[in-house]
């Protein structure tokens, strides 16, 4: 737990999933450059995007303010520290597809990683707020890049870029008025070697070509016949479709914490496989796998992130592993890819009853570990 305190105020604030011993802050300097504008001004009806944990909502608590994130677990760490700190949830959680409520009186906005994401946050504003609008972005100096500042430019008026403070920078702007071409934010492209064709919504991990983890473990696949399987941190669902593919009565439920990621899947489910099939798949956001029943599944496949947004981590790995665990019916198996250099063996070892080797080439190593 850390303590934010700021020109705004004093919270405590917490990462989610709660970890004893978290060595990563819940929030950033940027948080704080946002927090001194905030106190400027007196905007009622706020609308948040990209704020991780819940930074630049404490100030707006009890407000009509909504809040939209990719990240489910983002969502589930907003309600998280408001319940920490006492305050009244009066909060609007909004994904990113969903439209946005036009009465906003203001925008503050932490740039993200992604740069589609960015670009497919900006078209929306300019689309579905009134121009004219206020937008104050933050993010570390290195991320508002002249290609950050080329998409701010064509969405909106007055662009004003600070100078750095404490390695950040914020941005203020005024949303114009920008018709939003939905097709632009959808990728598609070809795999012919597995007669694919994947689509990606903004944002999505390896958006524009197969991952070459992914790819590995196409070539390698578990054996067919499993009647429960879990795509876990699905990303474009490419696993599972495939497996899917290959074993046509599996029901397979894809999970992942991101609902663009959770669209992209479903779009690729509808675009490859027989209608016939659709039955027989879910389609779940979820924090790993909290949602899934003990002891229901025969099979999980898995090419866990090492990145949070900005923050190299093996926790959410971790997580996905213990989760794994508890989820896998008895004699049940857990298929991971990962990069060589990750240090998964051991944790995989203390939680299963047997973690094998499946293959490995100069990158990627797959584990089969057996519960």
């Amino acid at each position: 737990m850390t303590l934010l305190t700021s020109a705004a105020g004093t919270w405590q604030l917490q990462r989610y999933p709660v970890r004893s011993h978290d060595t990563l802050q819940a929030w950033e300097a940027a948080d704080e450059l946002l927090h001194e504008l905030i106190i400027e001004r007196d905007d009622q009806r706020p609308l948040l995007i990209n704020d991780q944990w819940g930074a630049l909502l404490m100030p707006f608590a009890g407000l009509d303010v909504a809040s939209q994130s990719d990240s489910y677990v983002s969502h589930c760490g907003w309600r998280h520290n408001l319940q920490l700190n006492q305050l009244p949830d009066t909060l609007t959680a909004l994904a990113p597809l969903d439209p946005l409520p036009d009465d906003r009186d203001v925008v503050y906005l932490k740039i993200p990683k992604s740069l589609s994401l960015l670009e497919f946050q900006l078209a929306k504003l300019a689309a579905e707020l009134p121009a004219g609008t206020p937008i104050f972005a933050a993010a570390k100096s290195k991320l508002i890049t002249p290609a950050v500042r080329e998409l701010f430019s064509h969405y909106c008026d007055h662009l004003n870029v600070s100078l750095i403070r404490r390695k950040c920078r914020t941005i203020q702007t005024v949303t114009r008025s920008v018709a939003l071409d939905q097709g632009r934010f959808m990728s598609s492209w070809d795999v012919p070697e597995f007669n694919l064709t994947l689509h990606h919504h903004a944002g999505v991990f390896a958006r524009n070509q197969l991952d070459i983890g992914a790819r590995f473990m196409l070539d390698n696949m578990p054996p067919v016949g499993a009647e429960k399987v879990i795509d876990l941190g699905c990303g474009n669902g490419v696993l599972g479709l495939q497996y899917a593919r290959l074993s046509p009565t599996s029901h397979v439920t894809f999970v992942d914490e991101s609902y663009l990621a959770i669209a992209s899947t479903h779009r690729n489910i509808v675009s490859n496989l027989p209608e016939s099939l659709l039955p027989l798949y879910e389609f779940e956001v979820d924090d790993c796998l909290s949602h899934q029943a003990t002891d229901s599944a025969d099979l999980i496949l898995c090419n866990p992130p090492f990145h949070q947004e900005h923050a190299v981590t093996e926790h959410i790995a971790r997580q996905m592993f213990k989760d794994s665990r508890r989820v896998l019916r008895k004699n049940g198996e857990l298929w991971v890819v990962a990069n060589r250099h990750l240090p998964y063996y051991q944790p995989l070892k203390r939680l299963f009853k047997s973690v094998h080797q499946v293959a490995q080439n100069s990158k990627f190593v797959i584990f089969k570990a057996r519960g």
